[in-house]
């Protein structure tokens, strides 16, 4: 995980997004870079439509009821951006979907997001969105294996830094040995 920017890297594109609202605002060209996706031109559209998503994650990974507002917002986000699915001939044979977007900029990438966050909420993956439990961090990520409960290694290895340092802190004991000070 970079440090600077919060992209996982291992999520989908709209989960990575939604973490840009992580310690501060982070939706900028360093991220659409690291992201691979083209700066936006409207910031102000693209943080409402992340901020909408983030509320939606918020509540899907709190058990909390979905904020109106928010539903709102994605719905006409994803509705003012028509795509289309068109066969694809595989190399290996057989067909394959794809979609294709009437619309270019901002428009097709804003109006993809929001589908894919409708998507991922209503499509058996929003059981799996969690956040993660390093008290500093709370990025989203998916929870495809039972026993993962951070978002990134580094999250883990740090949590279990901090309670060892709390468990070994006030006990009289130098750290490697088993005799008192």
């Amino acid at each position: 995980m970079d440090e600077e920017l919060p992209i996982l890297g291992t999520e989908p594109l709209v989960v990575e997004y939604a973490n840009t609202l992580h310690g501060g605002d982070h939706l900028g060209a360093p991220w659409c870079a690291a992201a691979g996706v083209a700066p936006f031109r409207d910031i102000v559209a693209a943080r409402s439509l992340r901020d909408g998503i983030h509320a939606l994650f918020t509540a899907a990974a709190t058990g909390a009821a979905p904020p109106y507002a928010a539903i709102a917002l994605v719905n006409a986000v994803a509705a003012a951006a028509p795509t289309y699915p068109q066969l694809v001939p595989q190399p290996t044979g057989g067909l394959a979907a794809d979609r294709r977007d009437t619309t270019t900029g901002d428009r097709a990438l804003l109006g993809s997001l929001a589908t894919a966050c409708v998507e991922l909420l209503t499509d058996g993956r929003a059981r799996l969105l969690r956040r993660c439990l390093t008290p500093d961090c709370h990025l989203f990520f998916l929870q495809h294996h039972p026993r993962r409960r951070y978002c990134h290694d580094s999250c883990a290895h740090r949590d279990r830094q901090a309670r060892y340092y709390h468990r070994n802190k006030g006990n009289g004991r130098r750290s490697g040995t088993s005799e008192t000070v």
